[in-house]
């Protein structure tokens, strides 16, 4: 072979080594990192389950029906939000035709556009 060639593949060689070892150095050391702080939220957490719910007080039933009717209320909410985007009219609204978001009209109105250079620059 020629010893330009050898050159090149012993270059090559060294550099393919030292890459898998740094992958490898960093996949351990990723590795560790994820270990050590695993750990420590684990150990700062309960164990059982049952402690979480003996832990609550005793007035907590009011307050979980509370929060269970804020959560429904907000995915209703959300509900109503999408449905309104996705141009599905809620009962007593009236519109001409579906509603569109602000990004597909900017979108829109590029496509329809025939010369960029006839947009005006604001």
């Amino acid at each position: 072979m020629d010893e330009t060639l050898l050159l090149a593949l012993l270059i090559s060689v060294i550099g393919m080594t030292l890459l898998f070892l740094a992958l490898g150095f960093f996949y351990v050391l990723l590795s560790l990192i994820t270990r050590i702080f695993r750990d420590r939220d684990s150990a700062a957490e309960p164990a059982d389950e049952e402690q979480v719910l003996t832990a609550a007080p005793a007035s907590a039933p009011g307050e979980v029906l509370r929060a269970a009717a804020i959560a429904v209320a907000l995915a209703r909410a959300q509900a109503e939000e999408n449905a309104r985007f996705g141009g599905v009219p809620q009962p007593g609204e009236t519109t001409v035709g579906p509603e569109v978001s602000p990004w597909w009209a900017l979108h829109h109105q590029r496509q329809v556009a025939t010369h960029p250079k006839a947009r005006r620059v604001q």
